[in-house]
């Protein structure tokens, strides 16, 4: 038995430096796709000094003696609309511009006065007091300059990347194929047909369901197969099929540990596979697996208790695809815990825990009730996976401790 750390060192050392393939896809169609190419500013944004305001454009020579009691009245030159066609215009002594907001302010502008804080009457506009110098102008390359970073490779697209992607004019986007896993669920006792009402002994197949909703929450492509029988033929033959087919990660759940029906282990060995690893000091999920089919293809075995599957995919299964895709292996959340919390077991526990930011701007967490590894009900409410390393025995009221978002 390894322990939770060596288990991740095995998995990276096994994924290594393959990576997926890269495509070209439109910019539109990359929220939650890993980038694949660092991203360099292509132009200036602000492309041109212009207005953040509609006002009038002045030069501050002819406002430096206004005042309340002093008013001064400039001569109204000319107009500027918000066009990507614009005449320059240059500011006379003892005129101002109305510029709209956006457009392209004159060369010599030193300030730009609201429109609110002035008064009008036909072409006299009457200032009561001096703008500060640049006032309201928004200046050529304030919010990117040509070649500045933008986004490094290994970043995962989000919906607040987009604003900034298409401000700069970048329409489309090198990343990350989408890896291709296929998801194996086994257990006699397993019923697929939500519509279907259980028999004696016999439960629903959320393994699968949850596999797949979550795999394509993290950018897979997802084949899932039931093997709802002890047919150790059936999972061989799903194993050659999976090799011929070339997916980039095989996953299963069940049959993994040593009882009298769990084979998972003795056909992989039979298909040829090395076993790099068979069992983890961690709970929930001792008797995790890891294997290389003879394709080479990496194998990931997840004992069958729901939460033990969902702590597999979350911390071996995300790792393994993250690393292909070049992304960015993520650091915890440091929290504090909100009561003690004693360990009986030697094993790194990942517990199901529930996580808000309190008053002073402290991450606070807590256990939540029902870790046992057959109970979900906790996922309705909980928001955080918290650790307890293998080598800690207990936590006291507000001592820290590593959180990682579900």
């Amino acid at each position: 038995m390894i322990s939770f750390y060596e288990a991740l060192e095995e998995i990276d050392k096994a994924v290594g430096n393959k990576k997926l393939a890269v495509e070209h896809i439109d910019v539109t169609d990359s929220v939650g796709r890993t980038l694949a190419e660092d991203i360099f500013s292509p132009r200036d944004i602000q492309p041109f000094d212009n207005s953040a305001m509609d006002g009038f454009a002045v030069k501050l020579l002819d406002l430096s003696l206004v005042s309340k009691e002093h008013p001064v009245t400039l001569k109204k030159s000319a107009i500027i609309a918000a066009t990507s066609s614009v005449l320059r215009h240059a500011i006379v002594p003892q005129t101002c511009v109305h510029i709209m907001t956006g457009a392209v302010v004159p060369d010599d502008t030193e300030a730009i006065v609201p429109i609110e804080n002035v008064m009008i009457k036909g072409d006299d506009i009457t200032f009561f007091s001096c703008p500060q110098a640049g006032a309201h102008i928004r200046r050529k390359g304030q919010d990117f300059k040509v070649g500045q970073p933008v986004l490094s490779a290994g970043t995962k697209i989000g919906a607040q990347h987009i604003l900034p992607l298409t401000t700069l004019g970048i329409s489309r986007l090198r990343v990350a194929s989408r890896p291709r896993v296929l998801f194996i669920a086994t257990g006699a006792e397993l019923v697929t047909d939500l519509d279907v009402p259980l028999q004696g002994g016999q439960v629903y197949n959320s393994n699968a369901y949850f596999a797949q909703a979550y795999l394509y929450s993290i950018g897979a492509e997802v084949d899932s197969v039931v093997i709802d029988e002890d047919d150790q033929q059936k999972f061989f033959d799903i194993l050659a099929e999976a090799q011929i087919k070339h997916y980039d990660l095989v996953v299963s759940s069940g049959a993994v540990s040593a009882g009298a029906f769990d084979y998972v282990r003795t056909e992989l060995e039979r298909a040829g596979a090395g076993i790099i690893y068979h069992k983890i000091a961690l709970k929930p999920g001792k008797p995790n697996l890891l294997a290389r089919l003879p394709s080479g293809q990496i194998y990931l075995g997840l004992p069958g208790n729901p939460v033990a599957t969902a702590v597999g995919m979350r911390f071996f299964v995300r790792r393994v695809l993250c690393m292909m895709m070049g992304g960015k292996i993520e650091d915890p959340i440091s929290a504090r815990i909100t009561h003690d919390f004693e360990k009986k077991a030697p094993l790194h526990l990942v517990l199901k825990g529930s996580m808000i930011v309190s008053e002073d701007g402290i991450a606070e967490v807590t256990v939540l009730d029902g870790q046992e590894s057959f109970m979900v009900n906790p996922f309705l409410c909980m928001n955080c996976w918290v650790f307890v390393p293998q080598d800690k025995s207990h936590f006291t009221c507000g001592e820290c401790v590593q959180v990682y978002p579900i």
